[in-house]
């Protein structure tokens, strides 16, 4: 069974036994013994009644004892990731060191008009950088797939806002989007 399937399996089960727990604790359980003194005995309804909340402690500790399980099956699938992410950051950095590099990426504006052109060659290497220094925080990291965010958010406006090239080109830490004397260096061939 999936994980994910076995988790809200897990999860719908403790729900239903929650419901079935708080009907019967909280249910009128009839008067406690007979008025009869001579009656010592319980009626049907206390007995059935003890017997139900002797089943719903049995199923709530089960529930809980699924949930613990749950919680435990999730903090694995969040280490495995966490693992998987840094085995997929540590070979993106081998192919660097080994002299391999993403190739440019040209990004055209929705008119089709203004080009520019983003070298991961000259960012690692002129301003030593890591892959991770932009993915997946600023950029989404695919291979052969240069698609950002949010496509139709990829503006100089946005820029301008610290997003996306923004986020460093500031003019603290780079060059600023805003500064006319430098659109060259990214729009080589609209000047």
């Amino acid at each position: 069974m999936h994980e994910d399937d076995k988790i809200m399996r897990i999860i719908r089960t403790s729900i239903v036994v929650f419901v079935v727990v708080f009907a019967l604790v909280f249910a009128p359980a009839g008067k406690a013994w007979s008025a009869n003194a001579a009656d010592n005995h319980p009626s049907k309804a206390e007995v059935a009644a003890k017997k139900a909340r002797t089943e719903a402690a049995k199923a709530l500790a089960e529930a809980q004892k699924a949930m613990a399980e749950a919680d435990e099956t999730i903090r694995q699938a969040q280490m495995k990731r966490e693992h998987a992410r840094k085995i997929e950051k540590d070979a993106f950095q081998k192919m660097v060191s080994a002299g391999y590099y993403p190739s440019d990426i040209t990004l055209t504006a929705q008119n089709g008009r203004v080009r520019a052109v983003f070298s991961h060659k000259k960012h690692l290497l002129r301003e030593n950088l890591k892959c991770t220094a932009c993915h997946p925080k600023i950029f989404i990291m695919k291979v052969d797939n240069n698609d950002v965010k949010h496509p139709g958010a990829f503006t100089m406006v946005s820029m301008k806002k610290g997003k996306y090239c923004g986020y460093c080109h500031n003019g603290d830490r780079a060059f600023s989007v805003e500064d006319l004397a430098s659109c060259k260096l990214c729009h080589p061939k609209q000047l």
